[in-house]
C-alpha cells in the first residue's frame, strides 16, 4: 500500500499537542484511519493507542468500564468509530478534564457524531475534516509540497509571474498532467489508485450502495432509498449550477422539504458542498441561492452519467474539490464564495485570507479567450471601486486545462489547473 502524506498531518499534529480533543471527520474511505495509525505515530513518542469500535466485542469492554479501560497516562488514544459508542463521550471528557489524557475521535460522517461533541464536549474539542487525496498528496513519502497555489496567496501576482518564468523538466510535466487527468476524470479516494478503469467504476459504484445502505440506516429517517438514489442522481447532474430546490422537487416528485432533507444529508455526510455567495454587495441585486457541487469529481461523473474531461461542470467541480482539499489544512481556512449577480456575470471561485482576495474562473477548456474573463474584469473593478476591507486589488485566476502559465492582461493570469494544484517538482 502506497502511503501518500497528508496536508493535513502537521495541524492534525499541531492541534494534538495543544488539545485534549481532536475530532477528525470525513466521508468513509478518505484515509482518516490511515492517517490516525500509519502516518501520525511516526516519530511520535510514547506510541499512541488504536480501538476501533467497528469491534462489538471492543464496545462490549468499554462498556464494563470505560474510565479504566480507555485511561492509558500520557499515550494518545485513538478512538475510530466513536458515534458507535455515544456513552462514550462522557468518559472522554471526564478523563481530559480531570487527568490530562488525550484523545483523537474519527468518525466517518457528521451524521451522528457531531450532535454528540455539541452536546458532550463543546469547547474541548478542536474539529478537522479529511477529504479524498488532493492533486498536492499524490507524492509519495515525505511532506505534501508547495503548490503554486499556496505561494499565489502569499505573495500574489509576483508568483505567477516567477512561475512563468521558470520551466519543469519534459518528465515532470508528463507527470503532472497524467496524475491531473487522473485526479480530475476518478476523483482521489485511495483506494482507486491501484485499479483500472473497470475496477474503478465498480468500487465507486459499491461505495454509493455502501453510503445508502450504511450511512442512510444511521440516519433512519429515509423509508424509500431508491427515491433517495434517484435524487442523488439528480442533483449530481447539478454540480457547479445554482441550486434550485423547486426544481429538484418537482423533477423528483416529492416536496420541497423532502429535497431539503436528503440534501441535508448528503452535506452532513460530505457528499455534497454548498457554496455560498459572496455577501458583501458589490453590485446592486447578488445571487442569493448557493452553488451545489458533489465533493469528488469521480463520483459526479458516475452518478450523473457524464465522461470527458470537456465537460464544464465536471471541471469546475474538480476546481472546487482541489480548494476544498488545500483549505482543509491551512491553519486559518480562507473563506471561499462565488459571486453571482442577475445580470448574469459570475466568478466561479472567491477566495480570501485577512489580506488577500483571489478571483478564480473555472474554464475547460486548452485556451483562454478574452470572452473568458468578462465577469473576471467587472468583479475586479467593482472590488477596487468598492475599497473592499483594506484589502489589496483582487486577482484573477482563469484555472484552464492548458500546458502554459501566462498573464491575460493586468491582473489577471491564466494558470493550468495541473500546475496551480499539484506539488512542485524539480
Amino acid at each position: 500500500m502506497n502511503l501518500h502524506p497528508r496536508g493535513l498531518l502537521p495541524l492534525l499534529t499541531e492541534r494534538l499537542s495543544s488539545r485534549p480533543i481532536v475530532v477528525l471527520t470525513g466521508a468513509r474511505q478518505t484515509g482518516k484511519t490511515t492517517l490516525a495509525r500509519d502516518l501520525l505515530p511516526l516519530g511520535r513518542r510514547p506510541e499512541a493507542v488504536y480501538i476501533s469500535l467497528d469491534d462489538p466485542d471492543e464496545r462490549i469492554r468499554l462498556s464494563r468500564d470505560p474510565v479504566r479501560r480507555l485511561d492509558y497516562g500520557p499515550r494518545l488514544v485513538i478512538l475510530d468509530e466513536v458515534q458507535k459508542q455515544p456513552g462514550l463521550m462522557d468518559t472522554v471528557k471526564h478523563l481530559a478534564d480531570t487527568a490530562g489524557r488525550r484523545f483523537l475521535l474519527l468518525g466517518a460522517s457528521q451524521i451522528l457524531l457531531m450532535r454528540q461533541i455539541r452536546e458532550t464536549l463543546a469547547g474541548r474539542a478542536s474539529l478537522l475534516e479529511l477529504w479524498p487525496l488532493a492533486l498536492a498528496e499524490r507524492v509519495e513519502g515525505g511532506q505534501v509540497p508547495v503548490t503554486l497555489l499556496d505561494r499565489i496567496v502569499e505573495r500574489g501576482e509576483s508568483a505567477c509571474s516567477e512561475a512563468a518564468g521558470s520551466s519543469l523538466s519534459a518528465d515532470a510535466g508528463r507527470r503532472l498532467r497524467g496524475w491531473a487527468e487522473s485526479q480530475f476524470q476518478w476523483g482521489g479516494y485511495p483506494a482507486l489508485e491501484p485499479l483500472d478503469d473497470e475496477d474503478r467504476l465498480t468500487w465507486l459504484r459499491d461505495f454509493r450502495r455502501t453510503y445508502l445502505e450504511r450511512d442512510l440506516s444511521d440516519l433512519g429517517r429515509v423509508s424509500d432509498l431508491d427515491q433517495f438514489a434517484l435524487g442523488q442522481n439528480l442533483l449530481a447532474a447539478r454540480t457547479g449550477h445554482l441550486l434550485s430546490l423547486s426544481e429538484v422537487s418537482r423533477e423528483l416528485g416529492v416536496a420541497v422539504n423532502t429535497v431539503k432533507r436528503y440534501l441535508r444529508f448528503l452535506e452532513i455526510s460530505y457528499q455534497v458542498f454548498l457554496l455560498r455567495p459572496l455577501l458583501p454587495k458589490i453590485e446592486a441585486r447578488l445571487v442569493k441561492s448557493p452553488k451545489l457541487y458533489w465533493t469528488d469529481p469521480g463520483l459526479a461523473r458516475l452518478l450523473s452519467e457524464r465522461s470527458g474531461s470537456g465537460n464544464g461542470a465536471l471541471f469546475e467541480t474538480s476546481v472546487l474539490c482541489e480548494l476544498l482539499r488545500w483549505r482543509s489544512w491551512q491553519r486559518v481556512p480562507p473563506d471561499l464564495h462565488f459571486h453571482g449577480s442577475h445580470g448574469g456575470g459570475e466568478v466561479d471561485f472567491i477566495l480570501q485570507t485577512r489580506q488577500n482576495m483571489l478571483a478564480l474562473e473555472a474554464k475547460a477548456g486548452r485556451s483562454v479567450h478574452s470572452s473568458d474573463i468578462r465577469s473576471l474584469r467587472t468583479f475586479i473593478g467593482a472590488a477596487a471601486e468598492a475599497g473592499r476591507a483594506e484589502r489589496k486589488r483582487p486577482l484573477g485566476i482563469v484555472v484552464y486545462q492548458g500546458r502554459e502559465i501566462g498573464q491575460v492582461e493586468s491582473g489577471i493570469w491564466a494558470v493550468p489547473a495541473w500546475l496551480l494544484f499539484a506539488p512542485e517538482l524539480v
